[in-house]
C-alpha cells in the first residue's frame, strides 16, 4: 500500500515543524487511529480500522528538523511501513509504504482521513496552536 498527498496549509514551515514536534499529535493526525497507547518515549502501540479484524502495529516516530518520518512494525497483519511527513511553506507533503496488501477498510480509512485532513488542516493547527500556545 502506497500513500502521496499533498496538503495545502496557511502556515509557515518554522510553525509546522513547531506543531508537528508533538509525536502523538502527529499519529492521530495522519493516521485514523482507533486507539493509541505511548510505549517509550517516540515510541507507540497503535490500532487501526481494518476488514476482518483490527490492525496492530507500533511506530516509532523520527524528527530530523527537516521530516517527520514513522516507521511502522504491523504485529496483525506482519510487515513494515514508513511514513515521510514533509512540511514545506504553506504545504505539507506525505508519502508512506507498507508491506502489506491494502486492506479495503483500512484504504478507505485512510482516504477519508487524508481527504478530512485537506478540508480541515488549518483548524486543527489552529487549535492545536491554542492549546500548546505555539
Amino acid at each position: 500500500m502506497d500513500i502521496n498527498y499533498s496538503i495545502e496549509t496557511d502556515y509557515s514551515r518554522d510553525v509546522l515543524l513547531a506543531l508537528l514536534s508533538d509525536p502523538e499529535f502527529v499519529v492521530r493526525t495522519f493516521l485514523p487511529v482507533k486507539e493509541i497507547k505511548k510505549e517509550d518515549e517516540n515510541f507507540y502501540s497503535i490500532t487501526l480500522p481494518g476488514t476482518l479484524r483490527d490492525i496492530k502495529l507500533t511506530a516509532r516516530y523520527i524528527n530530523n528538523g527537516e521530516t517527520i518520518t514513522l516507521i511502522v512494525n504491523l504485529v496483525r497483519p506482519k510487515g513494515v511501513g514508513k511514513m515521510i511527513i514533509k512540511p514545506e511553506d504553506r504545504r505539507i507533503d506525505v508519502k508512506g509504504t507498507s508491506s502489506i496488501i491494502t486492506d479495503p477498510v483500512l484504504a478507505f480509512a485512510m482516504n477519508r482521513n487524508f481527504n478530512k485532513l485537506k478540508k480541515e488542516i488549518n483548524e486543527i493547527f489552529r487549535l492545536e496552536r491554542i492549546k500548546r500556545k505555539i
